[in-house]
């Protein structure tokens, strides 16, 4: 295959998902207006008194990282995180790194930003926190990346991922990934 027939099925490939999720969003939002039934909570925790969805931790399964299709650009750096983790500095908190690899971009630097999303009963993760955002050297390391944090309320067992974005620098070049999930004692 072909440089521009790839470039071109990865273009459909992303215009594809989103109609898809912006489908699922408004049959979400037209069911709720409806008044349709909502589907059953998933965690083992089970839902709270007022059947609203809780935080919870990750169903088994749902531990995969993944990444998403994004538009065509001229280099393809690679973004990367680790798990999120409860950080070992107080006050206790939920804590994701980000940095990214070059991949086959010549820049040297990228804007990476690293949101950190809290697992619900209903299936959902939720951004939380203010996401980190730096620009940094490719490769990683403690100089050579970002955190994000949220402070945690309680030592719960909870389901945790970061969404780690790196968007080069001088050069049109996007990665985002998604951390595999993780449960921690940390719930906000």
């Amino acid at each position: 295959m072909e440089e521009g027939e790839n470039v071109k099925i990865r273009k459909v490939a992303f215009r594809l998902s989103s109609i898809l999720k912006i489908t699922i969003a408004a049959g979400v939002v037209g069911a709720a207006l409806l008044g349709a039934p909502q589907m059953p909570a998933v965690a083992a925790s089970g839902p709270s008194q007022s059947g609203a969805a809780v935080p919870a931790p990750v169903p088994a399964g749902e531990y995969a990282s993944s990444s998403e299709a994004l538009p065509a650009s001229s280099c393809s750096p690679q973004a990367v995180g680790d798990y999120v983790h409860v950080s070992s500095t107080p006050p206790a908190t939920a804590s994701g790194h980000g940095w990214w690899n070059k991949g086959n971009c010549t820049a040297v630097k990228a804007q990476v930003t690293v949101q950190l999303q809290e697992y619900y009963s209903d299936g959902s993760w939720r951004d939380k926190g203010s996401p980190g955002v730096g620009d940094v050297y490719a490769g990683g390391g403690s100089s050579n990346r970002v955190t994000g944090r949220v402070t945690c309320s309680s030592t719960t067992t909870t389901g945790w991922r970061s969404q780690v974005t790196a968007d080069v620098i001088g050069q049109s070049g996007l990665s985002q990934i998604y951390t595999a999930g993780q449960d921690i004692k940390c719930r906000v």
